[in-house]
């Protein structure tokens, strides 16, 4: 779906801002299909015909059939997660995440609900810095399915979300041991936290930007560093971009700057593709 690139900008923020809030739950997550005493064989049948029509590719059935079952069950999270699920397999985004915003307002520590609505997250994300890093790749959402109705499902924590955290985890301290060489006037070391081919505006290729820093290094008698407000933002899957306030200081120099480094995983490993000062 196509979205122009304002509101898609505003949409992100708020929608980054709910995944970030997603992370900080850290209960036993479940999901429960409603069901009550007097209609329960009804509705698992209701149910489960909507499970054999979107399994037989009868996306449209299925949405009619979980629609109904939300006008007769409106709190049941089961089939507000499905009908959710089926709108994501015609790529109707849009309705899949307006459903599941409406079941996560009423709770927000349902696993399979949330696992399918980061998803749509991932992608408008994947989508809008494609025009940055036009190499990645974009996965388009699933849809993850709850099978019965009348059985508790234990869900999985966000292994994906998991990741992301642990690699934001993993720059940050990137940053300070980059931080440290520099301190350090390690020359070695500190290139190491660069990517192969890094170079900036000044310098023709990676080599003459490598020898300048060499000299800017070891020249001081001696360097300080000292950075604040550091912030971390995952991009893509394996891009990381990190702001911060860096104060300098050597015997020949002294300022303080807003900066900001792009770090990508290569080989393994986490190394600066960018590094900028930024003046607004």
């Amino acid at each position: 779906m196509k979205h122009d690139s304002t509101s898609l900008r505003g949409r992100l923020g708020r929608l980054m801002a709910a995944v970030l809030g997603a992370w900080m739950l850290a209960s036993p997550l479940t999901v429960l299909a409603e069901e009550t005493t007097a209609d329960g064989q009804a509705y698992q049948a209701r149910f489960e015909q909507a499970i054999q029509a979107s399994q037989s590719g009868d996306m449209d059935s299925a949405i009619q059939l979980l629609q109904g079952l939300l006008k007769d069950y409106p709190q049941d999270l089961a089939a507000s997660n499905n009908l959710a699920a089926a709108y994501i397999k015609q790529h109707d985004y849009d309705k899949a995440q307006h459903v599941l915003e409406s079941a996560l307002n009423a709770d927000p520590k349902i696993a399979s609900l949330r696992k399918n609505l980061n998803q749509i997250y991932a992608y408008q994300a994947q989508q809008a810095y494609q025009t940055v890093f036009e190499k990645s790749k974009v996965d388009l959402p699933q849809g993850q399915w709850i099978l019965s109705a009348g059985t508790e499902l234990k869900t999985p924590e966000q292994a994906q979300l998991a990741l992301v955290e642990n690699n934001m985890k993993r720059v940050a301290n990137r940053v300070e041991s980059w931080r440290q060489a520099w301190v350090e006037q390690d020359v070695s070391h500190y290139l190491s936290y660069y990517s192969p081919d890094y170079t900036s505006d000044n310098y023709n290729n990676h080599q003459a930007w490598a020898k300048s820093r060499d000299r800017s290094l070891t020249r001081p008698n001696y360097i300080r560093i000292q950075l604040d407000e550091i912030e971390v933002v995952p991009l893509t899957p394996k891009t990381i971009q990190v702001t911060f306030w860096q104060a300098y200081e050597s015997n020949t120099f002294k300022d303080r700057v807003r900066k900001k480094l792009v770090w990508q995983k290569q080989d393994e490993h986490w190394k600066i593709v960018q590094e900028n000062v930024l003046y607004d």
